[in-house]
């Protein structure tokens, strides 16, 4: 009675849908998981990208950077040359994602000046001194 139920809210396409699911519903799942866990770890390859990419800048701004406001960092940043191919020696792992983004993409230094925007670029630095000076 609850199928029927169900079925008949779906209407004609999305009963294929629900019965094209439940046939492969293990293998749409194995898919999905598989997919998860590709992402979490291109989440993860994205923090290790950021701090090699911005090792070299804050060595050398050292504990100033700390009792800067993120404008004057950010004018800092836009006067230092980003090493943006520091970040395809990190890391064993083929693609990269942004903290919240679902999204698999290819590393390379296009991707990385995409991904990491100016902004993203202050904000990890205003973390990593704000975790530094702590």
């Amino acid at each position: 009675m609850i199928d029927a139920l169900i079925r008949g809210t779906l209407g004609t396409a999305g009963a294929l849908l629900l019965d094209l699911y439940l046939q492969n519903s293990l293998w749409i799942n194995a898919l999905l998981f598989t997919y998860a866990i590709l992402v979490v770890i291109a989440r993860r390859n994205y923090g290790q990208v950021a701090l090699c990419i911005l090792a070299g800048f804050i060595q050398e701004h050292g504990d100033k950077l700390s009792k800067k406001s993120p404008k004057e960092i950010r004018t800092l940043l836009s006067k230092w040359k980003i090493p943006w191919e520091n970040g395809m020696r990190v890391g064993w792992f083929p693609f990269i994602s942004s903290p919240q983004g679902l999204l698999l993409r290819v590393r390379s230094v296009r991707t990385f000046q995409k991904i990491f925007t100016m902004d993203r670029l202050v904000e990890s630095i205003v973390q990593q001194t704000s975790s530094r000076s702590k």
